[in-house]
Formats: structure tokens, sequence, C-alpha cells
């Protein structure tokens, strides 16, 4: 019902969201304004600054009729204020930057975001973006929140399911 999106640039993941969720869900997507890019918590990948540097975010929704079910947040996922959101998410979509440091905080706050740590998590570019697969193979391998990773096969995706005995997926 509830989902969090770390990373909007264009609006497409938090369209589909929207899109494909009941009626009374909700979407909020976190995006860096092209404003803060040379002023961010931890250090980016040069590749991240082509989805930062954009006069925008989220135009994809913007004139749908799901747009009323999409709350654009602004901020740096390394500074941003997740307690309004913490316990609340049935879903969280990672897709922000994609440095190693990036991908380890938005993936501990991932899980804190998770309503009664039950839900879903699904990280975007792994294989595609070393600081990614690197980061998730070692969260994988060192903490036990992790250990039920899975790279969904024959895409970019990898899927955290928490809390599976107790959710209906």
């Amino acid at each position: 019902r509830n989902c969090f999106e770390i990373g909007t640039f264009d609006g497409r993941t938090a369209l589909n969201m929207a899109a494909n969720s009941g009626t009374e869900g909700q979407i909020y997507t976190l995006d860096l304004p092209k404003t803060k890019l040379g002023d961010t918590g931890l250090e980016i990948e040069k590749d991240d600054v082509y989805y930062i540097a954009k006069d925008s975010s989220g135009d994809r929704f913007q004139t749908t009729p799901y747009k009323h079910k999409i709350q654009q947040l602004y901020g740096d996922s390394a500074t941003f204020d997740f307690s309004p959101y913490a316990g609340k998410m049935d879903f969280v979509f990672v897709d922000g930057a994609h440095s190693y440091d990036y991908v380890l905080n938005d993936s501990r706050k991932a899980i804190q975001l998770l309503r009664d740590q039950k839900g879903i998590i699904l990280w975007h570019d792994d294989n595609q973006k070393s600081g990614v697969t690197d980061c998730l193979n070692k969260l994988y391998q060192q903490e036990a929140a992790f250990r039920d990773l899975r790279h969904i096969e024959g895409t970019a995706l990898v899927c955290l399911i928490c809390g599976k005995d107790n959710l209906s997926v």
C-alpha cells in the first residue's frame, strides 16, 4: 500500500507504483535536486551526475491521473530525515546514487522504513553499477537482515522479502 522510492529521476517507477497500487496507496519518492550536486553527504560516482543534473524530477507522473498518489520529496538520502516515514512502508525501491556508501546508507534506511520490519525492498542496477553489486554482496555476507537477498534472473534487480512468514506476497 505505501511505497517509498529513493531516486526519482523522471518518475517512471513512481508512476508505475502509483498505477499498480490500491486506491489508498501512497507513493513517496525522494530525489536529490541538482542544486545540491556539489554538496552531498557521501561521495557520488561520476556516472550519477547525469541522473542528478536535470531540470526537474518526476516529469512522467506530473500530468497523469496518478499524480495525487505521489509525493515528491527532495533531499540527500545521506542526510534526509526519514523518521516521518519509518515503519510505515510496505515496499521500498532503492535506485538512488550508485556509490558503495550510498547503497549501504540507502539499504539500511530501507529496512527502517518497512512496516513492522515486513515488506519488500527492491534494488535497481545490480550487475550494472559496481557500487550496488559490491555493497549488496557484502550486506548479504555480513548482515543477517540481508541474508535473503535474491537477484532476479535476467534483470538488474535484487529483491529482499522481509518477514515473509507473516507477509502476503
